[in-house]
């Protein structure tokens, strides 16, 4: 199966929690997966026959801003199950990171990782 990823799209957002993660925004970085057969794409060479990765982008940055959630895990769902019913995907896969999540521990970051197939 073919894949398409996009790596380490930084988006800021206000997802948290806790109340005071709802004032600010963070940083948060996600990476996303996507399976689907691109054989006539490959063969015409036409941006119709593919995912955009313009309006791939534009679509997760949407949703991933368009409300702040408590958990990343709801927004990864909501990214997953969006984009399958947009694109001709058979499996996403979204991973979300947290740099800044508010724990005390030395890390770099925390993730989240959601597949969902067709």
């Amino acid at each position: 199966m073919d894949k398409i990823r996009i790596l380490n799209l930084k988006i800021p957002a206000k997802h948290g929690a806790f109340d005071f993660e709802k004032v600010k925004e963070g940083l948060f970085e996600l990476d996303i997966e996507m399976q689907a057969d691109l054989t006539l794409a490959k063969a015409s060479d036409r941006l119709d026959d593919t995912i955009n990765y313009a309006d791939a982008v534009s679509y997760i940055t949407e949703v991933f801003k368009n409300k702040d959630y408590n958990l990343i895990e709801t927004v990864g769902e909501k990214i997953c199950v969006g984009l399958i019913e947009e694109y001709p995907l058979k499996t996403v896969t979204v991973r979300i990171r947290k740099p800044h999540a508010p724990i005390m521990a030395i890390l770099d970051t925390v993730e989240i990782e959601i597949t969902r197939h067709k």
